[in-house]
């Protein structure tokens, strides 16, 4: 899949020769909406022959609009995950556009001009809440009167799971209160999160329950406090975990939030490593326990319910 940058203003030289069927959307999450959207383009591309396109966004565009509060500047799936769930379903080129105030202050119909129609676009599709720029006439339901008869427009409905409409906010609702099963059924797949594993404070092994530390970027959205069933990928290999999210209450009163998985049956030591965390279910909150011990009571509960979980699943 080629990615093309793109910083406003385009260069009035720019042209695209070959024609395409042309996906817009930012598809933070690329939730089963998103992919609805991104399917319907690939779909409508081999019917006519030609490639299949993705207009995004590098940023949230509301960061043009106003203040994002630290939580709200996170984001579901981070730029490379974000392009690599767009390649998986088989687009063949992205457009990356820089989401700056310059670019959205064009009119509807300077965007169609200087962007659809340039990137020789013959049919567009996009869901039916999409917007591109600012005001209330960048709406699908106006494109066609900018479109001017130069390219087709599909509409998506919205997705919906159980009465409940399929979006970035939904999805992010679920996670904020640990709902991860919730959140696989409106991915499509689990929830992931990325990053190397580090030294903690080495506490787990102390008390028979020795966690990996996983550093994840500041801005990945995450899933609420808790403890929960995982699988983690390192390398090639898959391994069963309970992980927790979380400020361990019950050794500090004033700790920074941590990711830290116990994997089951493993002892190897992986510092470095890459990994990815795929979270399957919620088990618990957090909880500041009296004493120790009952911690450790606490943690062997946890894995019984973990291994029960996998050996169900």
């Amino acid at each position: 899949m080629e990615i093309i940058e793109i910083h406003h203003p385009i260069n009035n030289q720019t042209k695209f020769a070959d024609p395409i069927v042309l996906a817009m959307g930012f598809f933070d999450g690329v939730h089963l909406g998103h992919q609805k959207v991104i399917k319907a383009a690939v779909n409508k591309a081999k019917e006519r022959g030609i490639k299949s396109a993705v207009l995004t966004y590098d940023h949230h565009p509301q960061m043009v609009y106003g203040a994002l509060s630290p939580h709200d500047r996170r984001y579901l799936t981070l730029p490379n995950e974000k392009m690599k769930l767009i390649e998986q379903l088989g687009i063949d080129k992205v457009f990356l556009i820089n989401y700056s105030y310059a670019f959205q202050d064009q009119t509807p119909q300077e965007f169609v001009d200087n962007y659809i129609v340039r990137f020789n676009a013959e049919e567009v599709v996009a869901g039916f809440d999409h917007t591109y720029g600012a005001g209330k006439e960048a709406t699908m339901e106006q494109l066609s009167k900018y479109a001017n008869g130069r390219f087709q427009i599909s509409i998506i409905p919205p997705l919906e799971l159980r009465e409940q409409k399929v979006s970035s906010t939904s999805v992010k609702e679920k996670l904020d209160v640990g709902d991860v099963k919730t959140v696989q059924q409106l991915l499509g797949r689990p929830f992931s999160i990325n990053g190397p594993i580090v030294h903690g404070e080495q506490v787990g092994r102390t008390i028979g329950f020795p966690t990996i530390n996983v550093a994840v970027d500041p801005l990945k959205w995450l899933p609420g406090i808790g403890i929960y069933v995982t699988k983690v990928k390192i390398g090639d290999n898959y391994y069963q975990g309970m992980a927790s999210i979380g400020k361990n209450v019950t050794f500090y009163d004033d700790h920074p939030v941590t990711i830290e998985i116990n994997l089951l049956d493993f002892n190897q030591n992986v510092y470095g490593e890459n990994v990815t965390i795929y979270w399957l279910d919620w088990l618990r909150g957090e909880v500041k326990f009296a004493d120790v011990d009952k911690l450790i009571n606490q943690l062997k509960l946890d894995e019984t319910a973990t291994r029960r979980f996998f050996a169900n699943n």
